[in-house]
């Protein structure tokens, strides 16, 4: 019996495919929405337009918009903007995040949808999982929000990789001081927002401070990120979930206080969701909310891309004596120590270069779990 060979698809015809598979089919009736919610494969879908052939939608079923239809089959007849579909995605589309923008069928019958396109994408925060295979940790992302505070201790290493995953995202960044009513105990923590503070003022980003305890700041937060999505990250115990909380109440983002024996903070966040500012009109912005920005892996990155994310470390590059430093410091003629002597830059912010650098080679994260 002879074998049947797989027949090897030309160049064309593989184009072709993937034509296919992006090929705007929308007759008319899928809805538009975004993925406010990530359950591995299954996704909460909030109706941004109706379908064409449902335009004349009334106003009552419009406000349903704190409504799942899986939840109430006698309304899954009266679909309105706002409304949250549970869904599953056609298995011949790219991985979807949490702030995409989607096209999906809904079958009134069982109350579920399914997603059908993928529209085009603004940006896309990836990270590689434990098999270095990329996967995507939300899409359409304007601000990233790196809370840290005086307790538990700052890790500048976390700060200066959450600063490297904005700037190779396009994201702008945002350092954010919480619990600054412990300043006065923690004159570390000061010493830590001054610098940042002179770094951003040179390469164009804020340090602004905030208390969720004194209400303090929030203002100035709320300012910063309004009509925009915004994902906040930093250590476990900084306050994420209370800032959530104040800024949006509604939000309902479970808290746990700081361990009194590790004096570390207790993860809670375990799946990603995006809090809306308003509910009925999502380009008004929100916040998402993820686990999976908690220990960002560079393994997919090159020194040079690590290198990109330190600006004023980037600015010196090509000035050392050998092109091939490694930039530790005993390197000879290293124009990175060179200029921390000057006091130009600061020696951690070279180590944490090292330490970024080191990580991708090896393959592994250098975080410790307490300062996910």
């Amino acid at each position: 019996m002879s074998l049947i060979r797989r027949r090897k698809l030309t160049k064309r015809q593989t184009r072709q495919i993937q034509e296919n598979q992006n090929k705007d089919f929308d007759d008319g009736t899928l809805a538009t929405g975004v993925i406010i919610s990530h359950f591995g494969k299954q996704l909460d879908v909030q109706i941004t337009a109706l379908p064409q052939i449902m335009a004349t939608a009334t106003d009552d079923d419009a406000n349903n918009h704190a409504s799942n239809p899986a939840d109430n089959p006698a309304k899954t007849s009266a679909i309105g903007i706002g409304q949250i579909w549970r869904c599953h995605a056609r298995t011949n589309l790219p991985m979807l995040a949490t702030g995409d923008t989607v096209k999906f069928s809904l079958d009134t019958t069982t109350g579920l949808g399914r997603i059908e396109q993928l529209m085009a994408r603004k940006q896309l925060i990836t990270r590689p999982d434990r098999y270095h295979k990329v996967k995507p940790v939300a899409a359409n992302v304007d601000i990233l929000a790196i809370i840290f505070a005086p307790l538990p201790k700052p890790a500048v290493n976390l700060i200066d990789r959450y600063l490297l995953i904005a700037r190779l995202n396009g994201i702008v960044p945002l350092l954010v001081l919480n619990k600054s009513d412990l300043l006065d105990t923690h004159p570390e923590a000061v010493q830590i927002v001054q610098e940042y503070q002179a770094l951003g003022q040179k390469y164009d980003f804020e340090v602004i401070t905030t208390s969720s305890i004194k209400q303090s700041g929030l203002d100035t937060l709320s300012a910063h990120i309004a009509d925009k999505l915004s994902i906040f990250a930093g250590q476990s115990g900084v306050g994420k979930s209370s800032l959530i909380n104040a800024l949006l109440p509604d939000a309902e983002q479970s808290t746990n206080v700081i361990s009194a024996n590790s004096q570390l903070g207790q993860h809670t966040t375990t799946t990603s969701r995006l809090l809306a500012y308003d509910p009925c009109h999502l380009d008004k912005g929100g916040i998402i909310d993820t686990p999976g920005i908690r220990e960002y892996g560079i393994w997919h990155l090159s020194a040079d891309d690590i290198l990109a994310g330190f600006d004023e470390l980037h600015d010196l590059q090509g000035q050392c004596q050998f092109r091939d430093c490694n930039h530790h410091q005993n390197a000879k003629g290293c124009a990175f120590w060179a200029a921390a002597d000057r006091g130009e830059v600061l020696p951690r912010r070279i180590e944490s270069l090292i330490t970024l650098i080191d990580e991708a080679k090896n393959g592994q994260s250098a975080v410790k779990p307490s300062a996910k």
